[in-house]
C-alpha cells in the first residue's frame, strides 16, 4: 500500500515558525530526537549530504519503527503530540513542532519517505509549493492519494512515482525506518549555504556559529566559538546524556561519550531544594578534552542536552579559577523552551544555577584548593574509569584499568571485554550508581572547615587587633587627659600667681619711678663727687700755697682715713657751707671754711658719723655710731674735748710768715713738690678704700636697695648726712 499526503498551511507560518532555531545545529537536533525517541526507537542514523538532480539536499535516514500514513500526516501537521513513554526510555519531544520548525529551519522544502511492515508513505512539506499554490492555513483529514502524488510530483525535486518509489525501495534492506530529505537549503547573505560540507569531508560544520544569549536579544557572547558549535560531529558526541543511538555522520560514526562517566576526579553532590522529595545528583570532574573551552556545567533535561559548559561560580571570573571543571546534571523539573537550546528563567532555574555555581567552587577547592596556579587546571588528567559501547547491542561496558578511550577500535563489541562477567550482549550493563539514594555528597568538604578555621581565626585575630586599638587609644586618651588636667593646674597656678593687670600696671608705674628716682640720685652723686675733688683741691693748693707742712700732713691724714686721725663732719642746721672741722694729733680741732682756718671750736658731735676704719680690720669698715644722747659722757668724746686755739693760730701765723719769707728768697723745693704729690697719691687711694669699705658697708645694712657703683659712694655719704640733719 502506498500513500501521499501533503500539508496546506500559510507558508509564511512555517517560516516565522522556523525562527525559534537561532542555530543550525539545533534544527537538526529535532531531526536527530525524533529518531532516538521510543515510538520510532531507533538504533542507527546516518546523516549525510546528496546531490539529487543537480540540488544540494540534506538527509536523515534511521532504522527506526517508521510510520504509517495516519502518523506520517500528524507528523506533518500541528497540534499532534501522540508520544509515550517505554520503560526507562522517556521521549524529549513533547510539543508535537520539532520537525516541522527544524526542517524548514535548514531548508524551505522537505520531504519524508517512511517505511514499515506493510505500508510505504511519502510525506511533502514545503514552503515552495504553498506559495506556488497560494495556500492558507487549513486543516484537512482527508487523505488524497491521487492529488497529493500528483502535488509532489510537480512541486518537489521527484518529478515521477518511479522516483519516489526508488527511494522507498531502497529502504528494503532496512526493513522499516524514514528518510527525510531537505532540500533548497539555507544560504547567508553572500549566497554560500549556511552548512559547510566541503571543509570536512566527514563532517558537517558551521562556522559562523557563536554562542548567543538567548535571555535577552540573542546578541553573541564570545567571538571564538567552542569546537561543539561549529562541528555537526563534535556536538553529536556530546547530545545525549546516555547515549542508545549509533549516528553515523557523512559515513564515519560518531564516537560517543558517556560524558558523566568520562571525567577525572570524579565526586557526586546534591542539590536539595525545597520543592522536591528527592535529592538531585550533581556530577563533577576535571575535563579530558583537549578544547580549553570544554568546561563548565552540562544541563541535560530527559536525557537531551540543553545547555552545554555552563560557566557558573568561579568560572565566571576572569581567572583561571574553576578552569577544567565540568559538571553534569540531569535537570528534568526545569522547563525547557520550545527550541530546546535553553531553559525558561524562572525562579527554579535562577536558584539552581547558583546552587551547582557555589557546589562547583566547593569542589574547586577541594581538589585543586583557591589560589592554585593556572598550570594545574591545564594538565589533561587521565579518566577515572574507561567506557565502551557495543557496537552491535549498544551497552555500555566498564573496562579494567589500563585502557585508553584513545586505543579502542571503531567498531567495539562485549567479546571484547576482559571481564567475563559481561563479555556478552545477552547481559546486562552494569548496574548504575544509585544517584537517587545519595542523601550526601561522595567527598568531604574539609576545604570549607578549614576556611570556616581561617576565618574565625582572622575573626579573632582582628578581635584582638581591635581590642589593642582601643585599649590603645583609651591609654592615649587617659594621657591626653592627664596632660591637660596638668596644664589646666599650671594655668591655674600661674593666673593665680600673676598679678592682676591694675597691680601689674602699678608696680610697673612704681618700677619706672624707681628707675627715674635712682638716675636722678646717681647723677646728684656725680655732681657732688665732682665738687668734692674740687674742693679738696682747692684745700691742698691753699696748703701747699700756705707752706703749712704740719696741718697738711694732718688734712692728707684725714683723707687717707689712718688710725691716728678721724675726720668728722657734723651736720647741724647753722653749719655753713664749705666748713670742715678737722681733730688734729693733741686732741684739738679746727675749723677751715672755704679753705680759711678759723679759731676752733667745739663741734656738735650728737649728728657725727664716724667713718674711721679699725685697724685690725680694714676690709669691713664699722657701722656708724649711733648719735649720742645728751647727758652721756665719755672720756673718749669729742665734745668734752676743748682745743687751745690761740695755740694753734700761733703755729699758722708763724707758719704764713715763714712761708712768705721762703717764697720772696727762692723757688719751691723740687723734692718738696715731689713729696707732695706721692702723699698726695696715698690720700687717693686711702681714699678709694674708704669708699669701698663705705660701699660694703651699706650693701650689707639695705641690700635690697640700688645704692649705685663704689665711685658714687661719697654722693651717698652726702646723701645720708643731708637726710640725717633734715630728720
Amino acid at each position: 500500500n502506498y500513500s501521499f499526503c501533503s500539508l496546506q498551511v500559510s507558508p509564511s507560518y512555517l517560516h516565522s515558525n522556523s525562527t525559534s532555531h537561532t542555530w543550525a545545529f539545533s534544527a537538526i537536533a529535532e531531526l536527530i530526537d525524533n529518531a532516538y525517541d521510543p515510538d520510532v526507537n531507533a538504533s542507527e542514523l546516518w546523516i549525510d549530504k546528496r546531490d539529487i538532480n543537480n540540488i544540494r539536499c540534506l538527509t536523515f535516514l534511521d532504522n527506526g519503527n517508521g510510520m504509517n500514513p495516519d502518523k506520517l500526516h500528524k507528523m506533518l501537521s500541528f497540534g499532534y503530540c501522540e508520544k509515550v513513554s517505554v520503560g526507562n526510555h522517556v521521549p524529549i519531544g513533547h510539543y508535537g513542532n520539532g520537525f516541522k520548525s527544524g526542517s524548514m529551519r535548514l531548508g524551505k522544502d522537505a520531504i519524508v519517505f517512511t517505511r514499515q511492515a506493510h505500508t510505504m508513505s511519502v510525506g511533502l512539506l514545503s514552503q515552495t509549493y504553498l506559495t506556488n499554490i497560494k495556500a492558507e492555513t487549513h486543516r484537512s483529514n482527508n487523505i488524497d492519494t491521487t492529488n497529493n502524488l500528483k502535488a509532489i510530483t510537480s512541486h518537489s525535486i521527484f518529478r515521477d512515482e518511479k522516483d519516489l518509489l526508488y527511494e522507498l525501495e531502497a529502504m528494503e534492506k532496512l526493513g522499516t525506518g524514514t528518510k527525510i530529505i531537505v532540500y533548497s537549503m539555507t544560504r547567508t547573505q553572500d549566497g554560500n549555504y549556511e552548512l559547510d560540507f566541503s571543509s570536512d569531508l566527514q563532517d558537517i560544520r558551521n562556522p559562523d556559529t557563536h554562542i548567543m544569549d538567548y535571555s535577552t536579544i540573542h546578541r553573541a557572547i564570545g567571538q571564538k566559538s567552542p569546537k561543539f558549535m561549529t562541528s555537526l560531529r563534535e556536538y553529536c558526541s556530546i547530545l545525549y546524556l546516555k547515549p542508545r543511538m549509533k549516528i553515523i555522520i557523512r559515513g564515519k560514526k560518531v564516537k560517543t561519550r558517556l560524558i558523566s562517566k568520562s571525567l577525572s576526579q570524579t565526586e557526586t553532590d546534591v542539590y536539595k531544594p525545597t520543592w522536591s522529595q528527592k535529592p538531585i545528583p550533581i556530577k563533577f570532574g576535571f575535563s579530558r578534552s583537549k578544547n580549553p573551552e570544554d568546561y563548565g556545567i552540562m544541563f541535560y533535561h530527559r536525557n537531551r542536552l540543553i545547555r552545554a559548559y555552563e560557566k557558573v561560580g568561579y568560572q565566571n571570573q576572569p581567572n583561571d579559577l574553576g578552569v577544567g571543571v565540568v559538571g553534569v546534571v540531569q535537570a528534568d523539573f526545569l522547563t525547557p523552551t520550545h527550541n530546546k537550546q535553553d531553559f525558561s528563567r524562572d525562579e527554579k532555574y535562577n536558584a539552581f544555577k547558583t546552587t551547582v555555581g557555589v557546589k562547583l567552587n566547593d569542589y574547586w577547592n577541594e581538589k585543586r584548593g583557591e589560589g592554585t596556579p593556572s598550570t594545574a587546571a591545564k594538565v589533561i588528567p587521565e579518566d577515572d574509569w574507561t567506557w565502551a559501547q557495543c557496537d552491535n547491542c549498544l551497552k555500555w561496558r566498564r573496562l579494567p584499568l589500563g585502557f585508553r578511550s584513545e586505543d579502542l577500535p571503531d567498531k567495539w563489541f562485549c567479546h571484547m571485554n576482559p571481564v567475563a562477567q559481561f563479555n556478552r550482549c545477552d547481559i546486562d550493563e552494569e548496574p548504575e550508581d544509585e544517584d537517587e539514594a545519595l542523601q550526601a555528597p561522595t567527598y568531604k568538604k574539609t576545604y570549607k572547615k578549614r576556611e570556616n578555621e581561617r576565618k574565625l581565626q582572622i575573626k579573632l585575630q582582628e578581635k584582638q587587633k581591635s581590642q589593642a586599638r582601643e585599649m590603645a587609644l583609651i591609654a592615649k586618651e587617659n594621657f591626653l587627659r592627664r596632660k591637660e588636667m596638668d596644664l589646666n593646674k599650671r594655668n591655674s597656678v600661674v593666673s593665680s600667681s600673676s598679678p592682676s593687670k591694675s597691680s601689674t600696671a602699678h608696680n610697673n608705674q612704681e618700677l619706672h619711678k624707681k628707675a627715674k628716682e635712682q638716675e636722678r640720685l646717681i647723677k646728684k652723686l656725680q655732681r657732688q663727687q665732682k665738687e668734692q675733688d674740687r674742693r679738696n683741691k682747692e684745700v691742698l693748693n691753699t696748703l701747699k700755697n700756705k707752706e703749712l707742712p704740719g696741718l697738711e700732713k694732718q688734712i692728707a691724714n684725714i683723707i687717707q682715713g689712718t688710725s691716728s686721725s678721724a675726720v668728722s663732719s657734723t651736720s647741724s642746721n647753722n653749719k655753713k657751707k664749705g666748713e670742715i672741722h678737722v681733730k688734729t694729733e693733741d686732741g684739738d680741732y679746727i675749723t677751715i671754711v672755704n679753705n680759711e682756718v678759723e679759731e676752733a671750736q667745739s663741734p656738735d658731735t650728737s649728728n657725727i658719723v664716724d667713718l674711721t676704719l679699725d685697724s685690725d680690720n680694714e676690709d669691713i669698715p664699722p657701722s656708724p655710731k649711733r648719735r649720742k644722747k645728751s647727758g652721756d659722757k665719755s672720756p673718749s668724746s669729742p665734745v668734752d674735748v676743748k682745743p687751745d686755739v690761740t695755740k694753734i693760730n700761733k703755729k699758722i701765723q708763724e707758719a704764713k710768715s715763714s712761708t712768705h719769707k721762703e717764697q720772696s728768697t727762692q723757688t719751691v723745693k723740687t723734692e718738696h713738690d715731689r713729696d707732695l704729690e706721692k702723699s698726695l697719691n696715698r690720700s687717693r687711694r686711702r681714699l678709694s678704700d674708704l669708699q669701698h669699705n663705705v660701699y660694703k658697708l651699706l650693701k650689707m645694712i639695705v641690700p635690697d636697695e640700688d645704692i649705685g657703683t663704689v665711685d658714687n659712694i661719697d654722693e651717698i655719704v652726702r646723701e645720708m648726712i643731708k637726710h640725717n640733719e633734715t630728720s
